[in-house]
């Protein structure tokens, strides 16, 4: 009775160490070379994100890339069904790679929450907007902690590429250079606006010299016809007044002639 007792609980020990360790893991896993198996699955926790795995694992594990959007995939493989084995994960990054400070990331396309059977299933998630990745020897790498449904996972190390970090920074260049091509626009449309005026100005100035030469032209003819005009009436009656003088002067003649 003694030993059937002894083998039921060597039993259910056995059981629970396989439940324990038989769960799901996310590949490729930090610190596993190749493919996790079982014994690999961690228990991610607040304190321990990445589990009991060293993080100085990060230089040694298969990295994962992310694309220039900060978007990139990983395997998620489970042991066994239900929710226990789910394949549905949350996922946090550390950009320095130490696991000393971790933000939530998202995942785009996940796994199922409980599969029915074991299997492999891939699963999208991205970086945190403006994450820049600066750990490892290549000072690219970030940690990402996994975490299913049921409690288990892992941390994958993560690649950064070049063009990553510099996205946001090219997008605010091209801003200044859009802002600088409207100043451009602007000034452009003021100088345009200001070479009308002046335009405008000098013809008005031309028109108003031609107006003035016209006037005074016109002005001038009037006033030296009027001039003409009176200075011919003068001579009229500076001939009216002789004409008067000489008829006067005959009339004296004759008068002195009818004495005699």
């Amino acid at each position: 009775m003694l030993f059937k007792s002894v083998l039921l609980s060597g039993a259910i020990l056995a059981f629970s160490a396989t439940e324990v360790w038989a769960h799901a893991a996310i590949n490729p896993a930090l610190g596993v070379k190749g493919t996790a198996v079982r014994n690999d699955v961690q228990r991610p926790s607040a304190n321990k994100p990445c589990g009991n795995t060293a993080l100085t694992a990060i230089d040694s594990s298969t990295a994962v890339k992310a694309d220039a959007s900060g978007s990139f995939t990983v395997n998620v493989e489970n042991f066994n069904g239900g929710k226990d084995g789910s394949r549905s994960v949350t996922m946090q990054v550390d950009a320095a790679g130490t696991g000393a400070k971790f933000a939530n990331g998202q995942v785009t396309v996940n796994g199922d929450a409980a599969p029915a059977t074991t299997g492999t299933q891939k699963v999208t998630a991205s970086l945190p907007a403006g994450t820049k990745c600066s750990g490892g020897a290549s000072r690219d790498l970030c940690l990402a902690s996994f975490k299913t449904a049921g409690g288990f996972g892992n941390c994958v190390v993560v690649q950064q590429g070049a063009g990553g970090g510099a996205a946001a920074g090219g997008a605010a260049a091209g801003g200044a250079a859009a802002g600088g091509a409207a100043a451009g626009g602007a000034a452009a449309a003021g100088g345009a606006a200001g070479n009308a005026a002046s335009a405008n100005n000098g013809a008005a100035n031309g028109n108003a010299k031609a107006n003035g030469g016209a006037n005074a032209k016109a002005n001038g003819n009037a006033n030296a016809k009027a001039t003409g005009g009176a200075n011919k009436g003068q001579k009229a009656n500076a001939n009216a007044k002789n004409n008067r003088a000489v008829a006067g002067t005959r009339l004296a003649r004759y008068v002195v002639v009818d004495d005699e």
